[in-house]
């Protein structure tokens, strides 16, 4: 095996990488900190000569640092691998199946140990129609827009959103194994246009719209304990907000714009729940409300969003870990192909997805997909024609679900899932 001069901690860590673990995760599990697994992989990616986690794997795959009939999930490389020669005369070796698994894997999209695992970018490129992908699923109980909504330990959490009767206090949880939904305790508060993150097993809930006019705005933070189904208030926002793009990125709460009953922001407020307390961060570039924020390795990209002018095409991403005041935190990307806001936003596996939202033209807007590696917008297939704005988009194992919102100005129900990720099996042989 070449070791490139790596430490055992160092070939522990990338043991770990290619496992799928997060700098988090392999913290926690080795009792270190993340920023120093941070330091160990820019270490121990100048040793062996890679710029991403994927092309670690590989390297650790090839040099037998993993088992290969073992290994959870891995990310497979963008640059091409080649095929060992098969010898006349001889089965095919497991390093051949090797061979083989990574060819694939180049042509296909994400590896794990004895699967592949692709994410679809573009879905031209998918060996399934991607309408073929989209699933519809048992109805929400109540037909609402502007609702949260987030994933805990495999179900689905609607909290609040505006009904066809106003805006509603309900919570309600999904359970895609047995398509059904659960009536909770209600959120003391009835809210629209609101987000929600899972932090610690807990649910956050910023703000929200309180009554019809955009005027009567909450700076309540609500939190719910799913196990105990019961509510709690927790430290007020620096003021009142909806409308907010919302993220959860190492154990912390950001809220990005918004409106605040009077105009809408270029804020960016973190909420720390070990402290109990908010501060304000850098500012967005562009003021916003109705962007929708997705979290893709070290960045919170915020996209999209209406300024009270105009819907906006703008995607610029955040990098939390560079605000602190020595460092440029905001960067502009590759902008949307036409301005929206209203959409649903969910990351999943490297990839942003945008689907639904309203534009300036007022038609339905193309479900997209969005690679910050390669820094590209692509379209792919929706599968209903018609307009869906105000929607939660969530990722949950290898699907993103689309629930709520409004079609042709009314309430909906939907409940659509996405498959974003899917299997192909690779047979190895010892």
């Amino acid at each position: 095996m070449l070791d490139h001069d790596l430490s055992e901690r160092e070939r522990e860590i990338l043991r770990l990488v290619a496992t799928g673990a997060s700098n988090k995760e392999i913290a926690q599990q080795l009792f270190i900190t993340p920023n120093t697994v941070k330091v160990h992989l820019r270490n121990i990616f100048a040793k062996i000569g890679v710029a991403s986690r994927t092309e670690a794997t590989v390297f650790a795959i090839q040099n037998g640092l993993v088992q290969l009939d073992a290994a959870p999930p891995i990310t497979a490389p963008s640059a091409p691998l080649a095929m060992p020669p098969i010898e006349t005369g001889r089965a095919p070796s497991a390093r051949w199946w090797i061979g083989i698994a990574a060819l694939i894997v180049v042509l296909i999209g994400s590896v794990s140990i004895g699967t592949i695992r692709q994410t679809i970018a573009p879905a031209s490129a998918s060996p399934a129609p991607a309408r073929a992908r989209w699933q519809e699923r048992a109805a929400l109980p109540l037909a609402r827009g502007g609702l949260a909504a987030t994933a805990h330990e495999n179900r689905i959490y609607a909290i609040g959103g505006e009904s066809a009767q106003g805006i509603v206090a309900r919570v309600e949880r999904y359970d895609p194994s047995s398509n059904a939904w659960t009536v909770l305790s209600p959120k003391p508060i009835a809210v629209a246009n609101v987000g929600a993150a899972v932090i610690g097993g807990l649910i956050y809930v910023p703000g929200g719209r309180l009554d019809a006019t955009y005027r009567q705005i909450s700076d309540r933070l609500e939190v719910y304990n799913p196990r105990q189904d019961r509510w709690e208030e927790r430290a007020r926002l620096p003021e009142p907000l909806c409308a907010y793009a919302l993220a959860s990125f190492e154990g912390k709460l950001y809220l990005f714009g918004g409106w605040n009953g009077e105009r809408y922001l270029d804020s960016v407020y973190v909420y720390s729940p070990d402290e109990d307390a908010w501060r304000a961060q850098t500012p967005m570039p562009t003021a916003r409300g109705y962007a929708g924020a997705a979290v893709v390795g070290n960045k919170v990209f915020v996209i999209g969003g209406f300024d009270g002018q105009a819907a906006l095409a703008v995607n610029e991403a955040y990098s939390p870990e560079r605000d602190d005041g020595t460092e440029e935190s905001w960067e502009t990307r590759a902008t949307l192909p036409e301005g929206r806001y209203g959409s649903g936003v969910a990351g999943i596996s490297n990839i942003v997805y945008a689907i639904g939202g309203e534009g300036d033209a007022g038609n339905p807007l193309a479900a997209l997909q969005y690679s910050p590696e390669e820094d590209r917008w692509t379209a792919f297939d929706s599968p209903f024609p018609k307009s869906w704005v105000y929607l939660s988009l969530l990722p949950m194992g290898t699907d993103i679900y689309g629930i709520g919102g409004k079609t042709n100005d009314a309430p909906t129900s939907r409940n659509m899932s996405y498959q974003a990720i899917f299997t192909i099996l690779v047979p190895i042989v010892r």
